[in-house]
């Protein structure tokens, strides 16, 4: 069976996309059959899995497959009741053999407005609405079956909009990425509340589906657990003391805000005393050299340190085993991810 993932945080600049996209790649490479549906209108995974193309920065390039709002259209505009999976064509990746691409698309904004609609109306008698209100699920679970799927894993943005809301309660699991500062801090103690009405608000939905002939989903993501990341350490080895301190009052607040008392349901298995479940500390300039190439960042070549040189030449020895060294720690994390998911 298909397991549907996201990685979501109300806060930007918390390296989601990049995340997620390792873990995809990560998975590929041990042999299970991903799937990377772009659902942010940024359509950042877009630009970094078509990255691995060499002619992907030429004018002529047109993006190949189906894009995310060319797909749903046909329902936002109310021409079919559901979207045959059939009709979707999806990209694979250059590199990762079974990492596959559902496209994002910038005009993908618009379906914040359908979304919003169906979200209000679909409790009415308006069958239209319930129609467009289940129509993502709908559309990820028959790729799921049908192409043989392992993992799909959803990219969506920071909003707290109806996209977002659509995407994360189609998911089986949720894990959340995080950065040890205040802003991050402040993200979490509203995040659990936030998702936990719409897992309620979606309950409400569902009853009034089900007199219509309209199949609900399940709409109530677990979470899995969260990733503490982008943090520098002292010496090389020790986290410095304010992230440690900014991390100490996020597991605080997981505990309490996100996970406690009508918040955010969690995983079996989840740990309430270590909540991460994975480490990831900041990693320079692998990540804009990997983006360069559509690679993961445990996956940089030596000849691709060329474009982190200042003269163009190659690393070697002492220069390139600090990169090897970080690529290995960095993989290991993702693979703790890949586990957790799983």
């Amino acid at each position: 069976m298909t397991k549907i993932v996201t990685l979501y945080n109300n806060k930007g600049g918390v390296s989601k996309t990049t995340t997620l996209f390792n873990v995809a790649a990560y998975l590929s490479i041990v042999g299970k059959r991903v799937l990377i549906v772009d659902c942010d209108p940024q359509c950042n995974a877009t630009e970094l899995f078509f990255a691995a193309r060499e002619d992907a920065d030429s004018p002529e390039f047109d993006l190949p497959g189906t894009s995310i709002y060319d797909a749903l259209l046909p329902r936002f505009k109310g021409q079919q009741a559901t979207i045959d999976q059939s009709t979707i064509q999806l990209t694979e990746h250059n590199h990762y053999a079974g990492l596959f691409l559902f496209r994002g698309d910038m005009e993908f904004a618009r379906a914040e407005t359908y979304f919003g609609t169906a979200w209000n109306q679909a409790i009415t008698e308006n069958i239209h609405e319930k129609n467009t209100y289940v129509v993502f699920d709908r559309l990820m679970r028959a790729l799921g079956d049908q192409r043989g799927f392992d993992y799909i894993l959803c990219d969506v943005g920071p909003s707290t909009g109806a996209i977002s809301r659509t995407v994360i309660l189609s998911c089986d699991e949720l894990v959340i990425p995080l950065v040890p500062d205040r802003f991050c801090y402040q993200a979490v103690k509203l995040l659990g509340q936030i998702i936990k009405e719409w897992i309620d608000r979606h309950k409400i939905i569902s009853e009034a589906l089900i007199p219509f002939e309209v199949e609900p989903f399940a709409g109530e993501p677990k979470l899995a657990g969260t990733v503490v990341q982008n943090f520098k350490v002292h010496s090389g080895v020790k986290a410095k003391q304010s992230y440690v301190k900014w991390q100490e009052k996020i597991t605080d607040q997981i505990n309490t805000s996100l996970t406690g008392p009508g918040g955010l349901p969690v995983k079996a298995g989840f740990n309430r005393k270590n909540p991460y479940i994975a480490s990831i500390r900041d990693v320079a300039v692998l990540a804009p050299v990997a983006q360069m190439f559509g690679r993961a960042i445990f996956d940089i070549q030596q000849e691709h340190t060329r474009e982190a040189s200042t003269d163009g030449s190659m690393y070697y020895g002492s220069v390139w085993t600090p990169w090897e060294q970080r690529m290995e720690a960095y993989k290991k994390e993702i693979a703790k991810i890949s586990k957790a998911i799983a």
